[in-house]
C-alpha cells in the first residue's frame, strides 16, 4: 500500500518519515527463509486503527502450507548450524546489531504501535526501550551459558552441557505490537530457530523486526514470521511435528487449546496467559501514591494488559477516601488518540473488544456493584471507553473473577490482613499483585502468602530484562526474562567419558 492510498485521517497523522517509508510497499506478508513475501494474490486481512476504526492496510492471510514453508526454512538452518554453531562472541554482535537496528527504528516502531495497537506515545516508549533493553540483554547470553562438572568416580569424566532446543514456535498476542523481542529474542540468544506468528490484529512490527534481523546477519531461515489467524496459522505451528516448542502469551483458553493439541506430540510448552491482579491496600499505606498507582495500573494501555491491578483490595477503615483519591486521579482523563500528545487515555483494540468490556459493565451493575466512575463508550469513532469504577463489588461477581482486559476496576473491601490475603488468592488466576503498606513485617509477610508469580511492594508494573516473570494456576508456567527464562529455551545433556 502506497503511503498515498492511506485513508486521509490516518495519512494527515505526524507519521515519521521512516513510517511512510515503510508504507511504500504494496502488501505485508510473511518473511521466510530471508525472503519477504508480498504474496499479491494470496487471500488478506484488514488492520485497522482503533482511534478511527478505519483500514489503512492489509496483510497476508496464512495458511498451513505457509506454515510447512517456514518450519522447513527453521529445522534446514538448524540442522546445517548456520546460527547455533557460530561462535558465541558472533551470535552476540550480531544480536547487539540487532539492538542497534530496532533503536534507529524507534520512531517507526512507536508510529506501529499506535496504528495497530492504539498504544499512547508515553507507553510506546516505554515498550520500544524495553524491546531494545530486552535484545541487549539477551544479546549477552550466548557467551555465558556453561555447563558443569558434575562430580564423579576417578575413572570417569561427567559434563552437562546446555543446547538449544531446535525450532520454537513463537505466538504474540496484540497488546504490545513493538514488544515482539520478548518472545523471541531470547529463543535467538540460545541458538534456536524460530517461527514467529504475530497477531493477525498487530502483524506489521514482526515484518520489521523479520527484515532488520536479517540486517543484523542472522542467518536466512533462522528467524521467520507467518501471517494468519490463530485458528488457522497458530494452530499449525502447534500441531507441526518439526516444531519442538512452543512460547505462547495470550489468553487461558486458547492456552489450554495449545497445550492439549501439544500433548499429543509431548512438545515443550511455556505459557504466559491473563490474569485478575489484586492490589492490596492497607490502612498505613502512602495513599496518594497508592491511589494513582493502583489507578494507573487499569488505565495503562486502557487495562489491556495482562498484569493490570483490575481488583483493587481495600482496607474498609480507609474505603472511601481512597476511593475518591482514585476517582480524583481518573475523572478527568483525556481520552484520545495516541497520535495526541495530550491525550491519557488511549482506545481499546477493536470493535469486539469494546463491545467485550461494554457487556462487562453491563453485567456488573446488574450484579449488584456500585458504578462511581465512567460505564460508557466514549466518542462515536473509534474503540474507546472511559475508566470505569466499580465498588461494592464481592469476590463472587463476575465482573471480580474474569479478566475483562479493559479499564474497569473493582474495588473490594477488606477487615483484616487474612481477609484481605484470602480474597486475593481467591481467583482461578495467578500473574501478579501488588501491596500497599508502610509495614516492613507485613510487606514480607503478605508476599509470601500470595500465589502470584510476582509481588511488587509499593509500586506496581516494574519491568526488567534481568528479572523473570511468569504465572502460577490458570495464568500459565514457565518464565519470561532473566536467567530462569534459559531453562524454557534450551535443554540438558550429560556426556559421560571412559578414562579409566
Amino acid at each position: 500500500m502506497s503511503v498515498d492510498a492511506l485513508p486521509a485521517e490516518i495519512s494527515s497523522y505526524p507519521l515519521a518519515a521512516q513510517t511512510r517509508e515503510f508504507f511504500r510497499q504494496t502488501r505485508f506478508g510473511h518473511v521466510i527463509g530471508g525472503e519477504v513475501d508480498d504474496l499479491p494474490d494470496r487471500a488478506t486481512i484488514p488492520i485497522h486503527e482503533p482511534a478511527s476504526g478505519l483500514e489503512f492496510a492489509r496483510v497476508v492471510a496464512g495458511d498451513r502450507t505457509d506454515v510447512d514453508r517456514a518450519v522447513a526454512a527453521a529445522r534446514s538452518a538448524y540442522k546445517d548450524g548456520r546460527w547455533r554453531n557460530l561462535p558465541p562472541v558472533e551470535r552476540e554482535r550480531r544480536l547487539r546489531r540487532l539492538a542497534r537496528l530496532y533503536e534507529e527504528h524507534r520512531e517507526l516502531l512507536s508510529d506501529l504501535d499506535v496504528l495497530e495497537g492504539g498504544v499512547l506515545r508515553g507507553y510506546s516508549g516505554f515498550m520500544v526501550q524495553l524491546a531494545i533493553d530486552i535484545i541487549d540483554y539477551y544479546a549477552g547470553w550466548p557467551t555465558k551459558m556453561h555447563g558443569t562438572l558434575p562430580a564423579s568416580s576417578s575413572d570417569l569424566l561427567v559434563q552437562q552441557v546446555r543446547e538449544p532446543i531446535g525450532v520454537v514456535g513463537v505466538i504474540m498476542p496484540w497488546n504490545g505490537p513493538s514488544a515482539v523481542p520478548l518472545g523471541v529474542a531470547g529463543a535467538l540468544a540460545c541458538g534456536n530457530s524460530v517461527v514467529l506468528k504475530p497477531s493477525e490484529q498487530t502483524p506489521l512490527t514482526a515484518v520489521l523486526l523479520g527484515r532488520l534481523a536479517l540486517e543484523a546477519d542472522i542467518p536466512p531461515g533462522v528467524f521467520n514470521v507467518v501471517q494468519g489467524v490463530g485458528e488457522v496459522v497458530g494452530a499449525a505451528l502447534v500441531e507441526h511435528p518439526q516444531v519442538d516448542a512452543i512460547c505462547f502469551t495470550g489468553s487461558v483458553e486458547t492456552g489450554r487449546r495449545i497445550q492439549a493439541s501439544a500433548a499429543a506430540r509431548l512438545k515443550r510448552v511455556a505459557l504466559e496467559l491473563g490474569g485478575k491482579s489484586p492490589q492490596l491496600v492497607f490502612a498505613d499505606a502512602d495513599l496518594d501514591v497508592a491511589a494513582a498507582t493502583c489507578a494507573a495500573s487499569v488505565w495503562g494501555h486502557s487495562g489491556q494488559v495482562c498484569i493490570a491491578g483490575t481488583r483493587v483490595l481495600v482496607d474498609r477503615r480507609i474505603h472511601d477516601e481512597f476511593v475518591q483519591r482514585m476517582m480524583a486521579a481518573s475523572k478527568d482523563l483525556r481520552i484520545g488518540s495516541g497520535f495526541d500528545p495530550r491525550s491519557e487515555l488511549g482506545p481499546l483494540i477493536s470493535q469486539t473488544q469494546l463491545d467485550r468490556v461494554s457487556g462487562y459493565v453491563a453485567l456488573g451493575r446488574r450484579e449488584g456493584a456500585t458504578l462511581v466512575l465512567g460505564g460508557a463508550r466514549h466518542g462515536s469513532k473509534g474503540y474507546f471507553h472511559e475508566p470505569t469504577i466499580f465498588t461494592g463489588v464481592h469476590n463472587n461477581m463476575r465482573i471480580a473473577r474474569e479478566e475483562i482486559f479493559g479499564p474497569v476496576m473493582s474495588v473490594i473491601s477488606f477487615d483484616t490482613e487474612d481477609q484481605a490475603l484470602s480474597i486475593a488468592n481467591d481467583t482461578e488466576y495467578g500473574l501478579a499483585a501488588g501491596v500497599w503498606t508502610r509495614d516492613l513485617a507485613r510487606a514480607h509477610r503478605v508476599s509470601q502468602r500470595l500465589d502470584v508469580g510476582t509481588v511488587w511492594l509499593n509500586t506496581y508494573l516494574r519491568v526488567d530484562p534481568g528479572v523473570s516473570y511468569g504465572g502460577v494456576k490458570q495464568s500459565g508456567f514457565g518464565r519470561n526474562l532473566g536467567m530462569a527464562s534459559m531453562d524454557e529455551l534450551t535443554r540438558s545433556k550429560s556426556v559421560w567419558l571412559n578414562i579409566g
